[in-house]
């Protein structure tokens, strides 16, 4: 009964896909009779004039495919009657093409007719098309055309595609202000754009470039604006680096006290505790961050094996890495520097090396108060927490200290409800959790599930629901409100379970477990993902990596994919957003003071140019998903033949149109910046506001001792030369 059931129902399927193609067939047939009819000007009653030239159609045709046309034709207009109605400011191969699409249903856009199409499209108001065009134009959007195309999709209402544009400009901004159509932008768009929280950026030194290139590109005509854009730059946010070596030399601020006024504020705010920071609101609320993750792995007892992971591309990186041998240490991440704290080498090592990930620069800090190996640390809010350990074969310890990274300085915090090594740490929600470890050292000692939570507002501990399973040398990681435990050893040996806790329970439960058992799992997170890099088994290492999808609970064996070589590493996740534009950041600022030229009065569409030209047809009434396009030639949006016709939009065509790379900008040598002070010329002269009296900025030759006690008191020194103390209403920020 159910098989007749089943089959009568794929027989009315059949019969409807019959019935389908047979009615496409025939109103294909039909719209071809009269398409041919058209072409020999046969029945035609309607004549379209178009720079002179005719094109012959039917009213019915058009005014089913067009309400523009419906509403011309079917109203007391002049249009109703008449046989020939005049296009004007229409270009008559588009107009062709679009006459063409009503008979047919088909189309081809490409790079040099899209944006002219959409803008006949959308003024006689053939939807089909535009939503073609639009399509098309979302695949071509870059660094080099996005704003262009977000100022056409505005000026033909065409949202979605707006919101495609500024998506990918917020998304892409360190890309998208070094082109020219940044440069090209009027006043009003610029603070627009400079104002957004979705920027995303390496650093606020990043805005404060865009902003100068901006005003330097045609300075003369800008320097009005100067207030208005600079005022969109969280000068507290820029960092003192910035402020000290590329701020104090640019002329644009030094000649104007409502700028100097902001830099101060910057100034003050890096001075200011972490409370009074949050009082200062907008000018400190920080922009969408940039990032880059990889997941760095160090050699441990193999100082030379030092390489990054990249998640994206399955690749391994080597890093510089000239730290000593240390065995059962910890790494943790914060703010552009890797911390390496603990260990032993025959004896604890007392040394914190610091590596910058930014800079690829390594260095040392005093490390923990109390040196020990088998210890666990974590970063949350500008603070490293330790946890446990054990003085090399002895007990382990309940200690629990905290470095500063701010003013760089230890403290003893409470200590842990029960002593461990070997453990798990991992920080949630401002939270810092426990879990597992030894009550011995690496070769006996009874191994733990107990778990507890330590909150930094109220410095206790407190103690949580015991894992399923005990546990030490496992991984510990936090992902979507939830703390993995992957792996590692009991009394028994190694293990290959997972389980998880639900920070917003007390619970822990199973997750689907490993495909290899490891008595030390060596793993981190990117995003939903938890990558197990390294690991040992007793009688061998891992030899692939092993991915866990969390969203999924599912476990993927990346056969490609070598896991490291050295199981007894270190292992955290780091940013290296801004490790390759540390150089080219600093001399695109000094090289930002160069750019000059005269801005035209529109935003210009830039693209790229490609090999060949791709483009799609539409068939059937509805558009197929277009494959992979690219902008073909600089002929895109070509300017119509008639030079005083508008675009449709506000603005001519032509200035949509490509530019060549490097169009209105000259480079020119930079201002030295070498020994001038800040506010102050390279020669030495000081610029003065309002005569001599009013000076604001002198050699430190000519302070008095006085003046500089009191300057040397308000903190406001940047650059090698002081600044004589400014004018009260300055310091009121």
């Amino acid at each position: 009964m159910a098989a007749e059931k089943a089959s009568a129902s794929c027989k009315k399927k059949g019969e409807k896909k019959f019935a389908a193609k047979e009615e496409y067939r025939l109103l294909s047939s039909i719209m071809g009779a009269m398409n041919n009819l058209r072409k020999q000007s046969t029945l035609c009653d309607v004549s379209l004039v178009v720079q002179g030239r005719h094109i012959p159609a039917h009213r019915v045709a058009l005014a089913a495919a067009s309400h523009y046309f419906y509403l011309m034709f079917t109203t007391n207009m002049m249009e109703s009657t008449s046989h020939e109605v005049e296009l004007k400011y229409a270009e008559p191969e588009i107009i062709e093409l679009l006459v063409e699409f009503i008979y047919t249903a088909q189309i081809t856009v490409n790079s040099n007719n899209v944006q002219s199409l959409l803008d006949a499209a959308n003024q006689y108001q053939i939807e089909p098309v535009k939503k073609m065009c639009v399509d098309f134009l979302k695949e071509q959007v870059d660094a080099a055309n996005c704003l262009g195309i977000s100022v056409l999709a505005e000026c033909l209402d065409c949202p979605e595609l707006k919101r495609i544009a500024d998506d990918f400009i917020h998304q892409h901004f360190t890309e998208v202000y070094k082109m020219d159509e940044f440069l090209q932008l009027d006043v009003k768009r610029v603070t627009h754009l400079l104002n957004q929280d979705t920027l995303t950026v390496r650093a606020e030194d990043q805005i404060y470039d865009a902003a100068v290139r901006w005003l330097r590109y045609d300075e003369p005509n800008r320097q009005q604006y100067i207030v208005d854009i600079l005022a969109k730059v969280r000068f507290p946010l820029v960092s003192k680096n910035f402020l000290s070596k590329t701020v104090q030399a640019e002329p644009l601020i030094q000649d104007n006290p409502e700028c100097l006024k902001m830099v101060i504020s910057g100034m003050r705010y890096h001075l200011l505790s972490p409370e009074d920071r949050e009082e200062l609101g907008e000018s400190s609320r920080p922009r969408r961050k940039k990032h880059d993750f990889r997941i760095a792995l160090f050699g441990g007892s193999q100082p030379q094996s030092c390489r990054y992971f990249n998640p994206k591309d399955y690749s391994w990186t080597d890093i510089r890495c000239p730290f000593e041998k240390r065995r059962d240490a910890a790494a943790v991440f914060w703010d552009n520097v890797v911390y390496i704290l603990g260990g032993s080498q025959l004896f604890p090592i007392k040394r914190m090396d610091c590596y910058n990930v930014v800079k690829d620069s390594w260095y040392s800090k005093l490390g923990p108060p109390n040196p020990r190996d088998s210890l666990a640390a974590c970063a949350s809010k500008g603070k490293i927490y330790t946890s446990g350990g054990s003085e090399v074969g002895n007990s382990p310890l309940s200690l629990f200290e905290c470095y500063d990274t701010r003013t760089e300085s230890w403290q003893d915090k409470p200590s842990m409800l029960m002593p461990r090594c070997s453990h798990g740490i991992a920080e949630a929600d401002g939270l810092i959790y426990v879990c597992g470890g030894s009550l011995g050292n690496n070769v006996s000692g009874r191994v733990l599930n107990n778990c507890e939570v330590y909150d930094p507002s109220t410095e206790q501990w407190r103690e949580l629901c015991g894992m399923r399973e005990a546990r030490k040398n496992h991984g510990l990681v936090f992902v979507n409100q939830r703390i993995y435990a992957v792996g590692g050893q009991n009394g028994m040996g190694g293990l290959d379970s997972v389980e998880f806790y639900d920070v917003g329970g007390n619970e822990w439960r199973p997750a689907a477990p490993m495909p290899w058992k490891g008595v030390t799992v060596k793993c981190a997170a990117v995003g939903s993902v938890i990558y197990v890099l390294a690991g040992f088994q007793g009688v061998g290492r891992l030899g692939h990596i092993l991915e866990y999808h969390t969203d999924a609970d599912k476990w993927v064996s990346c056969s490609k994919a070598r896991a490291f070589p050295v199981t007894s590493c270190l292992i955290c996740v780091v940013d290296t957003c801004g490790a390759n534009e540390q150089e080219a950041s600093s001399s695109s600022s000094s090289s930002s003071s160069s750019v000059s030229g005269s801005a035209p009065a529109a935003a210009s569409l830039s693209g790229g140019s490609a090999p060949t030209a791709s483009s799609f047809s539409f068939s059937g009434g509805s558009a197929p998903a277009p494959a992979s396009f690219s902008f073909a030639s600089s002929s895109f949006g070509a300017p119509s033949a008639n030079k005083d016709a508008p675009a449709g939009f506000g603005v001519p065509a032509s200035e949509f149109s490509f530019s060549a790379p490097g169009f209105g900008v000259s480079s020119a040598t930079p201002p030295a910046t070498g020994g001038g002070s800040f506010g102050q010329a390279v020669s030495g002269a000081a610029p003065a506001v309002g005569g001599g009296a009013d000076q604001l900025f002198t050699p430190q030759g000519e302070l008095t001792s006085e003046e500089l006690k009191e300057f040397a008191g308000k903190r406001f020194t940047l650059g090698l030369v002081p600044l004589k103390p400014p004018p009260a209403d300055l310091l009121v920020v």
